[in-house]
């Protein structure tokens, strides 16, 4: 069974993020420069759940995906 995380008001950080998203943390790095949104809080990055969402529903399949059919 699948517990939901309960993130932090402040977001998640881009540790978090890669868990939650089970990715490396470069990725998300690449993510947020490619748009992901995201704020600089002092040394380290917060991203808002909900914005991860947003943002993984409008990112086009890329071509990777399509070769796995």
């Amino acid at each position: 069974m699948v517990h939901e995380i309960d993130w932090p008001l402040i977001g998640m950080t881009v540790d978090e993020a890669a868990k939650a998203l089970r990715v490396d943390r470069k990725t998300i790095l690449k993510a947020i420069q490619d748009g992901l949104p995201a704020r600089k809080v002092g040394v380290g990055w917060r991203i808002d759940p909900e914005a991860v969402k947003g943002w993984l529903a409008r990112k086009p399949a890329t071509a990777e995906a399509e070769d796995d059919e």
